[in-house]
């Protein structure tokens, strides 16, 4: 069985025999288990470097040693097991590097209450001790590792004594020779199935630090009716995970209404958990192992394996200002590989912690999506019906602030209201101009509707903008054509100008056809773009065979548009932030703009807004707000007819070159591209949901599966191919058209928002900009003035 997740207390997912099999419990035990710790140093990737359980599992069940030398590391009783097993097979073990200090009389309080809880156990560690010393393998106390060197492979563990602090003593440390190097600094409870379905979790500051689901004693979550027990909730062992397991069970059942056959059973499991919590509390007493120390970990030190992103970078994006895992995601993709954050988020959250004092907190960590681990897409490919337009939502606050603290009161000749794509191209063109611009955002930066997009560089009509499903009967879209190919050209511009790295390809698109009436639809679709001065051409199935080679053979055409392309969406905003910011933008987070007044002409005129930090001043005022643009209208007295709609997007494995355009399809919600990195992008306007209560948007399964099954009939590779993760976030959704000019009424306040968000980014700005400055713009905005809507 293959776990993929559950999407409700009631709809669990899981890959049996290669099929996807739907259970729908009446109550639901999460017992997920729970995986090693990292341990970051210099050398930590090396092959050689492995994991205690590593070594326990070639020692035990293939009978093969770990090395000819062995250093074992860690925290905890569970590495001098290993290292008893491994000298009684015939293993060298150089020595055992035990962080906690050695045990002293002083804790004979600890050490009495371990040996009433657990008198065998203690017995087993003793035992253990003296088999190792009679073997001759030194156990050092108080040392940790400092680096794995080798060329190519190890060859070399320093180790130094560790303080109180957890700061190495450099100049007392030991090389010493070994071919491989077992790590066991404890585990990370497997939480990503409960911390999506909204358990509630908290911080537990061990080591790395990890989130624990907060339970009753009988396993019971903060969701009626799922219950989580064992190492998969909080770390305890397997006598603690027993009895609860037990207690959870027998919760579960009598909520069922079943009868109890055994009513002492309960009874015994409790004094069974509180013997084993009393006997773990005493243990991790004397094995308490001074804090991590990250600032001793050199900058080539590797932080996120998957991605290969080191310390120094992480280091170097955090002075910038990316201080959080959300934004260091975006900036440097980790947490974005095979594992999803499991072996970097908690090293990276206790960087952050180290590097600007502010203390982690469980809703600070990256969110939560599904699967829980990577599950093949072609198990999860079901053809769904079309819906039948964007399912519209409330716009909540999404915003987790970082800082909330009052800020002096600001001034600004232009305030922009928005921390998104959009307000950062607008930034970058007014300062461009040499004017003062301030940008605040409720939030952090880019990261909502602007940090979740799918990059895809769009200049034909999508399939639902044009014909019967269109929105106001296609016309608003039909008026954005002219905007697509000098939008793609000004990011081109923006890239040379911030001297960075977009990942921007002018790839060309191809909207695929397999019938006689799709063909007939893309031929309308395409005659009426070419008014609009699109470029394109439709494509037999030669042609496209040509053109695409991977594409299934039951296409049988497809309109080209050569000026569509892809971009890096999170390379990009950034790069221009910081360009707009080195060119005199000011921008503020954690600024939730409440009430915005026009100052009478007689006081020098403009606006004075009040925020949740500050009161601002400003001349003019633009609503780059995205989905939250209606909200910012609103405290001016006017609508600004914007709505949202929870999309979502999904990622596979790397794989070989398959397809270069950007792919979309006429009869079905179809966007299909593979970035630099080999995964696949797949989207297509597929509905989210919005979860209320915890102000988060969730992926949809029925969604995810009639997705991967139009991507997979499109280009059929996908079926062997593993989702990586799939997320979903705020789309703005309009009537087709950007927003965008001057408000009849209001002089001075300005809207800039469009629904196709990223790819008319830097084309609406550059309007927005030139109204703001000359009055006009060489391309007519009346199609986009708020005054189309009456």
């Amino acid at each position: 069985m293959s776990q993929h997740g559950a999407h409700a207390p009631d709809e669990v997912v899981a890959v049996v025999a290669g099929r996807e099999i739907v259970y729908r419990p009446r109550r639901l035990v999460l017992a997920g288990g729970a995986y090693e710790r990292p341990a970051p140093f210099a050398g930590w990737t090396l092959p050689g470097v492995m994991t205690t359980g590593a070594g326990q599992t070639l020692a035990r069940a293939y009978r093969v040693a770990p090395g000819r030398r062995v250093v074992i590391a860690g925290n905890g009783p569970l590495n001098l097991q290993l290292a008893c097993e491994l000298v009684e097979g015939g293993v060298e073990v150089a020595a055992v590097l035990e962080s906690a200090p050695r045990p002293s009389p002083v804790q004979w309080r600890q050490m009495l209450a371990a040996l009433r809880a657990a008198p065998g156990l203690i017995g087993d560690g003793a035992r253990t001790l003296l088999r190792l010393r009679r073997a001759g393998v030194p156990v050092l106390w108080g040392h940790g590792i400092i680096s794995a060197e080798g060329d190519g492979r190890l060859e070399h563990v320093r180790h130094a004594p560790l303080d109180a602090d957890g700061a190495p003593r450099l100049d007392e440390s030991l090389t010493v020779a070994a071919d491989a190097l077992c790590l066991g600094y404890g585990f990370i409870p497997s939480t990503e199935i409960a911390r999506a379905l909204g358990c509630a979790h908290r911080l537990v500051d061990r080591h790395l630090g990890y989130l624990a689901t907060e339970t009753a004693v009988d396993g019971a979550t903060s969701l009626p009716g799922v219950f989580a027990v064992g190492d998969g909730v909080d770390l305890g062992g397997s006598k603690v995970a027993q009895a609860r397991g037990t207690l959870a069970g027998i919760a579960a059942a009598a909520q069922l209404g079943l009868p109890d056959s055994d009513p002492g059973e309960g009874r015994r499991a409790l004094d069974d958990l509180r013997r084993a919590e009393d006997f773990q509390a005493a243990l991790w007493s004397i094995y308490r192992a001074p804090p991590v120390r990250l600032d001793a970990v050199p900058d080539e030190a590797m932080l996120c394996r998957c991605e290969e992103v080191t310390f120094g970078r992480v280091r170097a994006e955090i002075a910038a200002g990316h201080d959080s895992l959300a934004a260091l995601k975006r900036t440097t993709r980790l947490g974005m590989g095979r594992c999803q954050g499991r072996y970097c988020a908690a090293t990276a959250a206790l960087l952050l912690e180290q590097a600007t004092g502010r203390l982690r907190t469980a809703d600070q960590y990256l969110a939560p999506r599904l699967p829980a681990k990577p599950t093949p897409a072609g198990a999860f490919a079901f053809e769904k019906p079309e819906w039948g337009g964007h399912q519209r939502a409330i716009t909540p606050n999404l915003a987790r602030p970082l800082e909330d603290g009052p800020l002096p009161d600001q001034e600004a000749e232009i305030l922009i209201v928005g921390g998104g794509v959009v307000g950062s191209c607008l930034a970058y063109y007014l300062t461009q101009a040499g004017r003062d611009v301030l940008v605040v955002e409720r939030g952090d930066v880019n990261l909502q509707a602007s940090g979740a997009n799918a990059g895809s560089l769009h200049v034909q009509l999508l399939s639902f903008d044009f014909g019967a499903r269109a929105e106001a009967g296609g016309g608003p879209a039909a008026a954005t054509l002219t905007l697509g190919p000098r939008s793609v050209a000004l990011w081109r511009e923006l890239e040379r100008a911030c001297d960075a790295d977009f990942e921007l390809a002018v790839t060309g698109g191809l909207m695929v056809a397999d019938s006689p009436a799709g063909m007939e639809f893309l031929r309308a679709k395409a005659a009426l773009e070419r008014q609009y001065g699109v470029e394109n051409a439709i494509v037999d199935a030669a042609e496209l065979r040509r053109l695409a080679p991977a594409l299934s053979e039951e296409l049988i055409g497809a309109e080209y548009a050569p000026q569509e392309g892809k971009i890096n969406p999170l390379r990009a905003t950034y790069a221009v932030l910081e360009q707009a910011r080195r060119q005199g933008a000011r921008f503020l987070r954690g600024v939730n703009v409440t009430g915005i007044a026009a100052v009478p002409a007689v006081e020098g005129g403009g606006w004075r807004v009040e925020t949740s930090r500050c009161r601002i001043r400003a001349g003019r005022i633009v609503n780059a707000s995205g989905p939250w643009a209606r909200e910012t209208g609103r405290l001016v007295g006017i609508d600004v007819p914007v709505h949202s709609a929870p999309l979502q997007m999904i990622v596979t494995e790397p794989a070989p070159k398959l397809v270069s355009q950007l792919v979309a399809h006429a009869d079905r919600h179809l966007s299909l591209k593979q970035a630099v990195t080999g995964g696949l992008i797949i989207g297509g306007a597929w509905t989210a949901v919005f979860d209320p209560a915890r102000r988060f948007n969730m992926v949809s399964r029925s969604s995810i599966e009639g997705n991967l099954w139009v991507a997979r009939h499109v280009l059929p590779q996908i079926a062997g191919l593993h989702v990586v993760r799939a997320w979903a976030a705020m789309n703005i959704n309009i009537d087709g058209a950007p927003i965008l000019g001057p408000v009849p009424g209001l002089p001075g306040f300005f809207n800039t928002v469009t629904s196709n968000g990223f790819t008319l980014a830097p084309v609406v700005a550059r309007m927005t900009a030139d109204l703001l400055l000359d009055g006009r713009t060489d391309i007519d905005p009346t199609p986009f003035l708020i005054d189309r809507f009456g």
